[in-house]
């Protein structure tokens, strides 16, 4: 059985939506952060890093959000539902795929990762300043989701049915959501209904079951 390393209020509940959409069964091993938001030894992540997410199938180990996807896609989605097998969709699948690190997160956490890291002198004086510039490009993503979902034809980001573009790409938009990382008091209703549709699902639902996950 495949087992699956879990870290809480991490990136890693993709990887458990994911394993739900598939109907895999897995072995759940899972984790809080320690409260320097590290990776506690306990959770004995098999990967060089040591780092959530990560999954064990039989001999093989696979680290990192998306190459655990790309593995679990090829290897159980038998119905080629999740990377359809129409090459435009693949490749616009994959798009987005990347985009949930290098793009939506990385602006995300250049803002996440600020706050506590700035000297006091700085947030009394600068912070608010220096978060404005920094919003920009995490603005800019946003928009860019929801003109692309405005035109998706359906619920989901490639119309009507989820793929690993969905899997990959909620996460990182909930979390940007809910730490208010830019986007101060602005709106996308694309992307909040997207999301309800996404929270909706009985997959997703039961990968909160089973994980416990929140943000």
């Amino acid at each position: 059985m495949l087992t699956f390393y879990f870290l809480q209020t991490s990136r890693a509940f993709r990887i458990a939506w994911l394993l739900e959409e598939l109907n895999v069964e897995y072995d759940l091993k899972s984790a809080e952060r320690n409260p320097d938001l590290s990776v506690p030894t306990s959770l004995k992540v098999p990967t060089s890093l040591g780092k959530s997410p990560a999954i064990r199938d039989g001999n093989l180990v696979v680290g990192e959000s998306g190459a655990i996807t790309e593995y679990l896609v090829e290897t159980y989605d038998t119905e080629r539902r999740l990377m359809p097998l129409d090459l435009g969709k693949r490749v616009k699948v994959r798009e987005y795929m990347w985009a949930a690190e290098g793009t939506f997160l990385m602006h995300g956490l250049a803002i996440w990762a600020l706050r506590p890291a700035c000297p006091e002198s700085v947030k009394e004086d600068g912070l608010d300043e220096i978060e404005a510039k920094l919003a920009v490009p995490v603005q800019r993503d946003f928009d860019w989701l929801e003109n692309e979902l405005a035109n998706s034809g359906g619920p989901f980001l490639l119309g009507n049915d989820v793929t690993a573009a969905d899997t990959m790409l909620a996460f990182s938009c909930q979390f940007i959501i809910a730490s208010n990382l830019g986007l101060g008091k602005k709106s996308w209703p694309h992307i909040n209904k997207w999301l309800e549709n996404v929270e909706k699902r009985d997959a997703y639902q039961r990968a909160i079951k089973r994980t416990g996950h929140h943000l």
